[in-house]
Formats: C-alpha cells, sequence, structure tokens
C-alpha cells in the first residue's frame, strides 16, 4: 500500500514536472518566434495637413513639374494656367493630401523598399516632412523619397493660395538614434 501511494505521489510529481516544462517550452518558441517578426512602425503620417477654405477664385501658373496630364489646361505665353475656383482649389488640396497620407502609409510600411524608415512627419501646410530612420544608410528608393515628397508638398502648397515663385518643400532625414538631420533636400535644388 505505502509502495502504491509513494508511484503515485512520483507520478503526479512527474505530471506537473512534464507539464512546467511543457509551459517553459511554449512560452520559449513564443518568444524566439516574436523576435523573429519585425516590428512593424505606425502606419500613420504624424501631423495634420490643413486645407484652407474660402480661397478666392484665380489663375494658377502650374511649373511643368507639377503638371498633370489629365487636366485641361491652357497654354499662355509658354506656361500652363489653369483657372480654378475655391473650391476647386480645395477639392484638389485635399485629394492631394489623401494622396499624401496614402503614400505615406504605403512607404512605411513596405520594408523591401523603405526598410530603414521608421516614421514620417509633416507639417499641416505641407511645407516640411521629417523622415525618421533607423539608421543612415538609406536604400535606392529611400534616397528618392524626398524628390516625391518635394513635388507633392509643392502641389498641395500651388493649391492652398501660393504662387509658382513661393512654392518650397524642405524634407529633412533624421538619425532615429540621435535625432541629428543628416541630410536635407528641397523643392528649389529638384525644379
Amino acid at each position: 500500500m505505502v509502495k502504491g501511494n509513494l508511484l503515485a505521489a512520483v507520478l503526479v510529481l512527474a505530471a506537473l514536472f512534464c507539464a512546467g516544462c511543457g509551459r517553459e517550452a511554449e512560452e520559449r518558441i513564443i518568444a524566439d518566434f516574436a523576435e523573429d517578426i519585425p516590428e512593424k512602425p505606425s502606419s500613420v503620417i504624424e501631423g495634420d495637413i490643413e486645407l484652407k477654405e474660402n480661397l478666392q477664385d484665380r489663375y494658377i501658373a502650374v511649373p511643368e513639374y507639377l503638371e498633370d496630364d489629365d487636366t485641361e489646361q491652357t497654354q499662355k505665353g509658354g506656361e500652363t494656367i489653369r483657372h480654378l475656383s475655391g473650391e476647386e482649389q480645395t477639392k484638389e488640396a485635399g485629394q492631394i493630401a489623401d494622396h499624401i497620407k496614402e503614400s505615406v502609409n504605403q512607404v512605411l510600411t513596405d520594408k523591401d523598399f523603405y526598410p530603414h524608415i521608421t516614421g514620417i512627419s509633416v507639417n499641416p501646410e505641407c511645407t516640411e516632412f521629417n523622415v525618421t530612420l533607423s539608421s543612415r544608410e538609406v536604400s535606392l528608393y529611400e534616397n528618392v523619397l524626398p524628390m516625391s515628397l518635394c513635388i507633392v508638398g509643392n502641389k498641395f502648397q500651388l493649391y492652398q493660395g501660393k504662387d509658382k515663385d513661393e512654392l518650397m518643400t524642405v524634407v529633412n532625414y533624421i538619425d532615429g538614434s540621435n535625432g541629428e538631420v543628416f541630410a536635407t533636400a528641397n523643392s528649389k535644388d529638384i525644379e
């Protein structure tokens, strides 16, 4: 009888020991798997883009690098001119703002082409973008991103009341480890 109770006690302890080891092994496997999953940055642009309301109707001189092929335009003296009401300007700017947000979200989640970008912020007027990177190493696509941001920033500003000579977008590349700006581009350099 004593041998039977002792054997039962040993079996119970062995089962508890195995259960504890199994749980610990399971937790270790989950932790190892989690380390292999790259951290996804927030797929939301930081900062709010503000649309001006009540803009006056005006003729807009569209620089060649901002022209749309699918928009009805008039040529005057070698320059593309569009006449837009205030509402049309706000609508155009709203579409550009939506495009900026969508594009930034794609950049933040696409680690194949933009492996080092961890965050992008924009000021309300779309005159400055800050791109935070995990290192100062920049891939090919990360290297040409400032040109795209400068173009959409200028396009947004154009439909928010600025004349073509006033357009200026700055893109800063920031080292995420220390907050230092290590590269800057502006739209005047790409025109």
